[in-house]
């Protein structure tokens, strides 16, 4: 039997203790109602994502709080004896679910909404108060509560029975949602993602390194709902993936290129194919060759700076359009087509483009000296590459996100 008073004992500052009798049912509802779990592990999941991802998650809040809006309207009808279902705890589940959504909205919600308040508040011209901000914010909250309680007011007495009130509350929501999304993708932010690094990048290619796009050009056609780890042409094609900071040995299981190292001797980072994308051809154990949708993994070596995951992305960048405008499947095996002479190529051709690129982005707004392709910290760093080190088993110090 569980009891149904919990005896709490909490110590203060002076070492006193003291002794609370909380009432079971009383401490599983608040925790219900403020959905503790979603709030402790979704920081954990989310919190390193949300500045370089702001747009996204800033309209996933609203997501997450219209859908809790809509589960706390509905309950009442899943536990009625009319509802269709008779499931057990279907109400409860849904209140549960709702609480949970609602925690996960102030995660990244605040978490994004900060983000952008910290891009509002560093204009290009001038300078910024976070404290001016933060009171016109909370004078415009209180604006819009008024206005909504005004208009509820003279709705409600003409909003009569479940169809009509679900019909309203939807169109609501829809309204809502549509309204944010094209705030949102209004946003001209000027710091540097994985996609609209990648775009910038395409688009630098494009006009033959004459020109790269500003945050006003890039928020056009900057997509907040696509995956991050994606990279797509300017028409939103995708082109393939690319994880930055992956781990060494996830990547390489069985064989590992020895050439790579001498490729990348110079850089911070190593930059590979997903064992998805390659085969060995029969009598060719020497020659990986690309083969199916392209998926690229970013391992990065101690001491790697931002500068040095942006050169990595535009070369992934470069992996994935050369291998779309291939047009074939599978590559030949002529000395050309495979992975490593791919992958020496693109290395170059980023290498020798990516000094004047750094300086147009800098010369068009964009800030170059925060940028945050990798939410948090790499699964793995690289550290003594060499043969030696490499089979021993030493090359790399995890760390943990």
């Amino acid at each position: 039997m569980v009891p149904e008073t919990l005896t709490i004992i909490e110590r203060d500052e002076a070492g006193r203790h003291r002794t609370i009798l909380v009432n079971k049912n009383k401490l599983e509802g608040w925790l219900m109602e403020n959905g503790f779990h979603p709030a402790i592990f979704g920081a954990y999941a989310l919190g390193s994502s949300l500045v370089p991802e702001a747009k996204s998650y800033r309209f996933l809040a609203d997501v997450l709080n219209d859908a809790a809006v809509i589960l706390d309207t509905f309950s009442p009808v899943l536990g009625s004896s009319s509802f269709p279902l008779h499931v057990p705890g279907l109400r409860l589940g849904a209140l549960c679910l709702s609480a949970s959504c609602r925690a996960l909205c102030g995660i990244v919600g605040g978490g994004s909404k900060a983000a952008i308040t910290l891009h509002f508040a560093t204009p290009v011209n001038g300078v910024g108060d976070v404290g001016d901000l933060n009171a016109k914010d909370s004078s415009k909250e209180t604006v819009l509560a008024l206005f909504g309680m005004v208009l509820g007011t003279l709705l409600v007495p003409h909003v009569t029975g479940p169809w009509l009130t679900y019909s309203a509350l939807f169109l609501l929501v829809t309204l809502h949602l549509l309204i944010n999304y094209v705030a949102v993708c209004g946003l001209e932010l000027r710091s540097l993602n994985r996609q609209r690094a990648g775009l910038a990048w395409n688009s630098y290619r494009l006009s033959s390194g004459s020109k790269v796009p500003s945050p006003t050009e890039l928020s056009r056609i900057d997509n907040i709902l696509g995956r991050p780890d994606v990279i797509r042409d300017n028409g939103g094609r995708i082109m393939g993936r690319c994880t930055i900071g992956s781990c060494f040995s996830d990547v390489f299981h069985e064989r590992f290129p020895a050439r790579l190292l001498e490729i990348f001797a110079l850089e911070r980072y190593l930059l590979w194919y997903d064992d998805q994308c390659l085969y060995l051809p029969p009598g060719r154990e020497d020659q990986d060759v690309l083969s199916g949708p392209i998926h690229l993994h970013i391992m990065l070596k101690d001491g790697y700076s931002g500068s040095d995951q942006l050169k990595a992305w535009c070369q992934a960048a470069d992996l994935c359009r050369i291998s779309v405008e291939s047009g074939k499947v599978t590559m030949k095996i002529d000395g050309h087509h495979c992975a490593e002479d791919r992958i020496s190529t693109t290395l170059e051709s980023s290498s020798r483009d990516f000094p004047d690129f750094l300086q147009s982005l800098r010369g068009a707004g964009w800030n170059t000296d925060d940028i945050a392709l990798l939410a948090g910290s790499p699964k793995a760093v690289l550290t003594n590459v060499g043969p030696t080190h490499l089979s021993n088993g030493d090359n790399e110090n995890k760390k943990s996100r």
